[in-house]
């Protein structure tokens, strides 16, 4: 977001039109570039027109392309040779056929045949234009014609028509002229017919100069056409030259003339040359041409157009060439080696000093650069006065104001000698020098003193001057050294690597292989991000009064606004932003890095001077060419692995489209390598996302649902589009992910576990039922064991014993004390035997619990009158097993006891319910109840009646369910599975 709104504090201070092409700069200086039929160009085409979004149109035999600035993309027609194109305000593209007819190509992308029925009468229109009515006219070999109602009509026809070079022109006041290459007519709309104008000079095509002069243009030059008088003179429709491509040139938005075949290529004449209402001879005025095989991709040109962002393309028989301003302009200094210093005078010239020979160059910008032959300079130098140091063999010159005086050399050995001086520098206090002969030494009041003289380091590879008598140098090693009057400080500077730079300042600089890193008290901070290309080897740095900062580095100039140095000095480890200025903009190569001098002259802050491993180029500050257009974003399409879909509206896309890419563009033409994209899909997307200049945007796994995509741009210069392009995307859902199929396998799952629980719960209880039928087998199994030792043992015994007493007794008198003894002992053991087949029997076939509770109730409500019981029966009566009967005649009477005696309750009541699948055993009074605390309290006191009828319940296999709060009673339920409660 920062990024977009400084770019839109750009563009409100660039408020101001494309510029054209400064005449002053030489055609073979602009910056060239041409596309052929291996980057998609249909050869040999001569129509061109740039519509209103941006788009460059071109037709030709093979069809209708067009670009936007990096892809050449054929448009699909049912016609598609086309002859001629010309942009319509509205938008629309005017289609001229080869083979006869009309077309328009609406905004909207479709394409309408217009007056088809009529086409044979029209035929191939080789220029045409639309009045303020919208009425069409054409010219063609069969005449003048003109479209409205829907029919075409014919204004003129003859032999004169017969002709390829016939133009169409529209002024500014909806005024219609005509031109057939020998005359020019205006057309009469009261009277329906062409008037001639008089005169035999007005050969050739037509075109408009900005001041809206009508001219005619042919292989000889320019004629002005008289025009009527208008009163008020209005210039020129601001669109005319992006409109249609012409055939022979025209006039450029500064009023500088451009022709083609002259006889052969490209030719100018800059605006000084023509006079107004004045002829132009192309013979006579003086030009600047391209017309070698290398300057263009063919010499052979077919015709021109000045595009909306001040771009010239001209297409040829072999591709498009387009030429644009650079920023930077090359000095075009003729050197034999390059290897200069550069150096202003006090005047703001620059002068060039060329290192392997001495030769001075004066180099004054729109002028080639001059040498001065009495004038030898190996070194440029600058002192603390303001005055530039020209350094020879044995002498310095200094130049102040034009005044000059001298300062000698040192001997070499104490004899004079030809010095070969590698450098100079003042610091203030002495003059540095240093040679081949005689090393480093300096001048100091007049006195030309060893480097012994002077507590400097061993190992001097840079320096730069600082405060007055201070020196900063550096040594190779990642040390930098503060000579300051005789004192060193050292500091640590391998975080830039290999140093390339020193540059004080208000922070101390120092710019290397890795970077530029700023001096914070003793430690110097790398300014990122680390290995930025275009931060690294810096030869140049110089600071203006906005506070801005200009560097010269491995790919160009960088321009550091003042307000993103700062915020780098705060949190230097976010990354630096900055502005580059490099080959796409006329830089040549890489900052120079052979002398390790400055390369880098700001003159008068108006001015920067760069010196370049290609040569000296020029940034003029107060008119660098910003691009003020602002970028039009269109949609292109979108695919996915089911198909490609045009993004012309709202898109329906079909189920199991998860993976979309969206293509999409902003037409730059002037520099689209420069241009920036920022997307966003709503619905997946937080935040914009930064495409850089990817004219595509990727998204796999996409689920159904309705999205918007998002995009803008922001061009070259910083200027965003004037709105973000929107597409709605729905993507229909499959059927595993629609919401019915989704609640389907929900509900399926749930069933699932659902059905694995009680399956679970089914197999579980089995194996319980299973273990606990096994232990009540075993336990009927005992308990039947017990009753056969008591029937076939004791009871036996005691039956012997019986018979035995009886016998004795009947041999007894009767009435005798002795018989009747044991005929009393002899009923005990009758009683104890018959106690004993009831025992027998009970073990064998089980208690009745109804009768134990019933029986119990009643012998405790005698036991506790307050007290009321009831026994209550549910369902039918079934046989329960032996173990079963136990249990519940147990686990109840317990319970029973503990009501009557502990809860002091007023109703007790006993319900056994049988049930299909389980047998319940509840007692429930009305008593006091209990707590849990009062529970674990009863069971440390030795009371173990609850505890035990867990327990029984667990042996059982049962479930014991105990609920009582004090004051609210107790609740106890007993249930049984009906697999152990009911024999098999």
């Amino acid at each position: 977001m920062r990024v977009l709104l400084l770019s839109l504090l750009l563009v409100l201070a660039i408020a101001r039109p494309a510029a054209a092409l400064d005449a002053r700069i030489p055609l073979s200086d602009l910056n060239h570039a041409a596309w052929t039929d291996k980057d998609g160009v249909p050869q040999n085409s001569q129509g061109m027109a740039q519509t209103r979004d941006g788009w460059l149109w071109i037709g030709s035999k093979d069809g209708l392309y067009r670009f936007d600035g990096v892809r050449f993309e054929r448009y699909p027609l049912a016609n598609n040779q086309i002859n001629y194109l010309r942009a319509l305000p509205n938008g629309d593209l005017l289609l001229g056929y080869l083979f006869d007819g009309v077309g328009v190509l609406h905004a909207n992308g479709k394409v309408e045949q217009l007056g088809q029925a009529d086409w044979h009468q029209i035929e191939s229109p080789l220029a045409m234009d639309m009045d303020a009515e919208g009425t069409i006219w054409a010219a063609s070999d069969s005449g003048l014609h003109r479209y409205r109602a829907g029919r075409w009509q014919t204004v003129s026809t003859g032999a004169e028509w017969h002709t390829d070079n016939l133009s169409v022109l529209i002024d500014q006041y909806d005024r219609v002229w005509v031109g057939n290459g020998e005359h020019v007519s205006l057309v009469d709309r009261a009277a329906g017919q062409l008037k001639r104008l008089p005169g035999d000079a007005l050969r050739g095509l037509l075109t408009q100069s900005p001041d809206g002069q009508i001219w005619t243009l042919s292989p000889q030059g320019a004629q002005p056409v008289p025009m009527p008088p208008t009163g008020q003179q209005l210039p020129r429709r601001p669109e005319f030259n992006q409109q249609e491509a012409r055939l022979r040139g025209q006039f450029d938005r500064d009023g500088n003339l451009w022709l083609l075949q002259c006889p052969i290529g490209v030719c100018r004449i800059s605006r000084e040359q023509i006079q107004a209402g004045q002829p132009v001879t192309l013979a006579a005025a003086r030009h600047d041409q391209l017309d070698q095989h290398w300057q263009l991709s063919s010499v052979a040109v077919n015709a021109m157009l000045e595009d909306r962002e001040g771009n010239v393309w001209v297409s040829t028989h072999a591709g498009v060439d387009r030429f644009r301003m650079n920023k930077l302009v090359a000095a075009n200094i003729p050197s034999r080696s390059g290897v200069f210093s550069i150096a202003a005078d006090s005047e703001g010239q620059l002068w060039a000093a060329e290192y392997s020979d001495g030769t001075l160059w004066k180099v004054t910008p729109g002028q080639p650069p001059q040498a001065q032959p009495r004038r030898y300079a190996q070194v440029l130098g600058k002192d603390r006065d303001g005055a530039m140091l020209l350094v020879g063999k044995r002498e310095i010159t200094r130049v102040l104001h034009g005044a000059t005086s001298t300062i000698a050399l040192p001997t070499a050995g104490g004899k004079p000698a030809d010095l070969t001086v590698l450098g100079v520098l003042d610091d203030g206090k002495a003059l540095w020098m240093m040679s081949l002969q005689t090393g480093l030494m300096a001048l100091v009041d007049g006195k030309w003193l060893p480097r012994q003289a002077f507590n400097l380091p061993p190992l001097i590879t840079m320096s730069a001057p600082g405060d007055t008598g201070q020196l900063w140098l550096s040594h190779s090693d990642g040390g930098l050294s503060l000579y300051d009057n005789g004192k060193l400080s050292e500091f640590d500077i391998r975080v830039v690597g290999a140093e390339s730079g020193i540059f004080p300042g208000p922070q101390l600089v120092v710019g290397g292989e890795h970077g530029i890193a700023v001096r914070r008290g003793q430690q110097f901070e790398l300014l990122g991000p680390p290995d930025a290309e275009a931060l690294r080897n810096v030869t140049g740095l110089t600071l203006l009064p906005n506070g801005d900062r200009w560097l010269n580095g491995a790919k160009g100039l960088v321009r550091i606004r003042r307000e993103d140095w700062d915020a780098a000095l705060r949190q230097p480890r976010l990354p630096l932003k900055f502005d580059l200025i490099d080959a796409q903009e006329g830089y040549p190569g890489r900052a120079a890095f052979d002398n390790r001098l400055s390369t880098l002259i700001n003159i008068d802050n108006q001015r920067l001077w760069a010196r370049a491993s290609g040569g000296l180029v020029r940034l003029d500050l107060d008119q660098v060419q910003t691009n003020p257009v602002r970028p039009n974003v269109q949609l292109l399409r979108v695919e996915t692995q089911k198909g490609a879909y045009p993004a012309d509206g709202a898109l329906h896309l079909p189920p199991g489209s998860s993976n979309l890419t969206i293509h999409y563009t902003a037409p730059g033409l002037r520099k689209p390598e420069g241009m920036r994209f920022q997307y966003q899909l709503e619905g997946v997307d937080t935040e914009w996302e930064d495409a850089g200049t990817r004219r595509a945007a990727y998204y796999t796994n996409v689920g159904p649902g309705q999205y918007a995509f998002r995009v803008r741009a922001v061009n070259e210069d910083g200027v965003v589009s004037e709105s973000t392009a929107v597409l709605p995307i729905t993507i229909a859902p499959t059927i595993a992910q629609t919401w019915w199929f989704r609640l389907l396998c929900a509900a399926l799952l749930l069933g699932l576990v659902y059905g694995l629980h009680k399956y679970r719960l089914k197999i579980a209880t089995r194996r319980i039922t299973h273990q606990v039928q096994n232990r009540m087998q075993a336990g009927l199994a005992e308990r039947e064991r017990i009753a056969r030792t008591l029937h076939d043992t004791f009871l036996q015994s005691v039956q012997g014993l019986a018979l035995q007493i009886h016998a004795v007794a009947q041999d007894l008198p009767d009435g005798g004390p002795a018989r009747t003894r044991l005929q009393k002992v002899l009923g005990s053991a009758t009683q104890a035997m018959d106690e004993g087949r009831a025992q027998v029997q009970q073990l064998r076939r089980g208690s009745d619990p109804e009768r134990k509770l019933q029986h119990l109730g009643e012998y405790l409500t005698v036991l506790h009158p307050a007290t009321r019981f009831a026994l209550e029966i549910e369902g039918q009566r079934r046989a329960l097993s032996v173990i079963v009967q136990e249990e519940l005649s147990e686990i109840g009477q317990e319970a029973l006891r503990n009501a009557f005696q502990h809860a002091e309750a007023t109703l007790v009541t006993a319900e056994i319910c049988y049930a299909n699948d389980v047998v319940t055993l509840r007692i429930v009074d009305n008593g006091k109840g209990y707590d849990e605390q009062q529970l674990q309290k009863s069971i440390q006191q030795g009371h173990w009646g609850m505890l035990g009828m867990r327990e029984r319940a667990q042996n059982l296999g049962a479930k014991l369910i105990v609920v009582s709060k004090p004051d609210k009673g107790t609740w106890l339920e007993l249930n049984v599975p009906a697999e152990l409660a009911y024999p098999p």
